[in-house]
């Protein structure tokens, strides 16, 4: 019966929610009959095959890596689950100990993927060339089958999602048992002819040793002295100095608890085509009239979203804090210089340097910097650094755990999705106050899906994303913000903690918007 459902999913005749909700009642049906079922003597394993699935080490996000869990393990597979943070000692042992047939490794971080590297390098110092499937959302296939299918001896396999894993092992153990397959070519015979060659993730290497073909010239050139890199400091001509610059209802911060914070105000900031379609897949289907997926929502989907709004609110399952505060600043060439609060405050003025941050510039068009959005050195003129740091709390962690391990597959799926999207919420709310207090809140728009589009005056901008890529500032915007009053923290791997948490700075100038730098 579930291969029948991961058809209808794969077709796009069932959503995930529906095919999570069959697996738990195949499972249940299972529990319930197993006492009835002939005990087996022999103690032989009658699974199709061993999995082992982990995130990688410095990873806390884990809902991919469950949901492939339940889907392999609800089609006949043993599935060894290692959980987040793992070593990669830890899946090698693990390997070792239950003889998998296939290591999945799960990442959401950008940093996970440099780790899934070098994971696949430990690999090939410890003789292991079983075949790796990689999967996460900073994953491309094409990082996939090049970049560390060029590392791995063995074979590399971009898992798409949860069924697209199930595929590709569906296709490895009967090949295994006809000795179709080989760890280094890949499929043999039939089974590669199937796949249309012998590797196994879809791209031909035509050297056959599972490394891509490069076309490097035999001949050494003359190596040519690197030219020195020179960096633009100069303002954009685009964005003005002269703006009006506002005074901040305070210098410092300011710490809110749940009950500044009502859940009806934080809910009306949900990104729900990010929640409905993103984090709880309900999808339109290719060819389905607009106006009947609608329908379905409305009688489907909405029905869930309240239901789980009510039980946020009456189970306390969600605990919102947050931090934000403006700071005074200057801005000179791509830096921006961040003075004493305290000193603010008591006198009026600021002269200590208390931390920086160093912006990329576009090096075309507009040139913009984050660090021309701020009144630059020379205008004298003091200016304010919005910042805030947000959380649902590590409960929502752990409830989530608990729906995990209870099977309660659906509700994880539902609530998981809850979370995420809640405490993007909170940054959208915080965000909006932060414009109120500036004087700027007249400028939004009136209605959530044109405030996620940018329609108010500024910006707000995350360190990891490509206006402000580097993710050691972070450090400093925790320091300053003073998170471990709310238990926020980042470690060394640069994966904030609780996991649903989100930080940001903020620029009131007009001309402010996302931008790649």
């Amino acid at each position: 019966c579930m291969k029948v459902v991961g058809e209808l999913f794969g077709s796009g005749q069932m959503q995930l929610p529906f095919v999570l909700q069959s697996a738990q009642t195949m499972k249940a049906a299972v529990a319930y009959l197993q006492p009835f079922m002939e005990a087996e003597e022999s103690g032989e394993d009658n699974s199709k095959g061993t999995f082992l699935i982990a995130t990688v080490k410095g990873d806390v996000h884990d809902i991919g890596k469950n949901l492939v869990d339940i889907i392999l393990s609800n089609n006949g597979y043993r599935v060894i689950n290692l959980g987040i943070k793992q070593p990669v000692d830890n899946i090698i042992a693990a390997y070792r100990e239950h003889n998998a047939d296939c290591i999945a490794m799960s990442g959401l971080l950008v940093k996970s993927t440099a780790f899934m590297k070098d994971n696949l390098e430990t690999f090939n110092a410890e003789g292991i060339t079983v075949p790796v499937i990689l999967g996460g959302a900073a994953l491309t296939p094409k990082f996939v089958h090049e970049d560390c299918q060029n590392t791995y001896k063995g074979k590399v396999v971009y898992g798409k999602d949860a069924f697209s894993d199930l595929h590709f092992m569906d296709k490895l153990m009967p090949a295994k048992s006809e000795n179709q397959w080989d760890d280094i070519k890949g499929f043999l015979g039939e089974f590669a002819e199937e796949n249309g060659n012998g590797n196994g993730n879809g791209k031909v290497n035509s050297n056959g040793n599972g490394k891509a073909a490069t076309a490097k010239s035999e001949e050494k050139e003359e190596t040519k002295p690197a030219a020195p890199v020179v960096i633009d400091t100069r303002r954009s001509d685009d964005v003005a100095v002269d703006i009006p610059r506002p005074t901040p209802p305070f210098w410092g911060t300011k710490l809110l608890q749940p009950e500044d914070m009502p859940f009806e105000e934080l809910f009306w900031y949900l990104d729900l085509q990010a929640l409905m379609a993103g984090q709880w897949q309900f999808r339109k289907p290719q060819g389905q009239p607009r106006e009947e997926y609608n329908e379905f929502l409305a009688e489907k989907v909405y029905p869930i979203l309240e239901t789980w709004k009510s039980r946020v609110v009456n189970e306390k399952l969600l605990y919102p804090q947050a931090i934000y505060g403006y700071f005074p600043c200057q801005a000179e060439g791509n830096t921006l210089f961040i003075y004493d609060s305290d000193e603010m405050n008591k006198t009026g003025k600021a002269t200590t340097v208390v931390n920086s941050f160093e912006f990329p510039r576009q090096k075309s068009g507009r040139r913009l910097c984050i660090a021309d959005f701020f009144a630059p050195k020379d205008s004298g003129i003091i200016d304010v650094f919005p910042m805030h740091a947000v959380t649902v709390g590590e409960i929502a962690t752990e409830f989530a755990q608990k729906l995990f391990a209870a099977d309660e597959y659906t509700n994880y799926l539902y609530f998981h999705g809850m979370a995420v999207q809640t405490a993007e919420a909170m940054a959208e709310w915080l965000h909006a106050r932060i414009r109120r207090e500036l004087g700027f809140g007249a400028e939004d728009a009136d209605n959530i899906r044109d405030l996620l589009k940018q329609r108010y005056q500024g910006s707000r901008y995350s360190f990891g994303y490509p206006a402000c890529p580097n993710m050691q500032d972070q450090y400093k915007q925790l320091d300053l913000l003073d998170v471990k009053r709310i238990d926020m923290y980042m470690d060394e791997s640069e994966q904030l903690y609780p996991e649903q948490s989100t930080t940001a700075i903020i620029t009131y100038h007009p001309v402010a918007k996302y931008f790649s730098a």
